[in-house]
């Protein structure tokens, strides 16, 4: 495996459970790279949805309308010191997400506000769908969030659920211990195959 940057996106919406589309509140990143899994960065902004955040978010999140206030930046803010990261890190230009939709939906938001993001690639490393695989393939369980997910690989989750940061940072760890056991089982194969 060549030595290579990775960066995680997570977010958080205001669900409102009435059908209306859910607008972000929290952008999570993680960067990193998986021959140094032990040192991942990470970032996060808070965006203002223009509307006050459900009892159920809050509960959910922790994220308040006084945080939102006091704590929120612009979209155009995010993307560009986002497309930095990944420029500065010279990552690979697929997100990494814990499922699909959270790269779909940050790119959605940023077009709607005319903002020019040309930092992803056409496809998402999706650490669920992985998962699912692994697990079909061991015939275990195939459902699971991502901190029972973790355990069942024998990783603890680190920080808080719903936070998009830790949320984008065990997404990450996820993903390099399953690309390590994978790379540690091919030179396995090919080092029986030179015997």
């Amino acid at each position: 495996m060549k030595p290579e940057n990775f960066f995680a996106i997570d977010l958080e919406l205001n669900n409102k459970k009435d059908g209306t589309k859910s607008k972000i509140i929290q952008v999570g990143c993680a960067v990193g790279s998986p021959h140094n899994p032990e040192d991942i960065q990470t970032f996060s902004w808070y965006l203002n949805p223009g509307e006050k955040i459900t009892p159920f978010i809050q509960s959910l999140t922790g994220i308040t309308d006084e945080i939102i206030q006091e704590k929120s930046v612009e979209h155009q803010t995010v993307a560009r010191e986002l497309g930095d990261l990944i420029k500065q890190n010279s990552c690979f230009c697929n997100p990494t997400t814990w499922g699909q939709g959270d790269a779909e939906g940050l790119l959605e938001e940023f077009r709607e506000r005319n903002i020019n993001f040309p930092f992803f690639g056409r496809r998402i490393l999706d650490v669920k769908t992985i998962y699912v695989f692994n697990q079909i393939v061991k015939g275990r369980t195939k459902s699971g969030g991502l901190r029972k997910s973790m355990a069942s690989y024998g990783l603890d989750f680190i920080g808080t659920a719903h936070n998009a940061e830790y949320d984008a940072l065990n997404t990450l760890r996820f993903f390099f211990h399953l690309l390590n056991t994978e790379n540690k089982t091919l030179n396995l194969l090919s080092q029986l195959k030179e015997l």
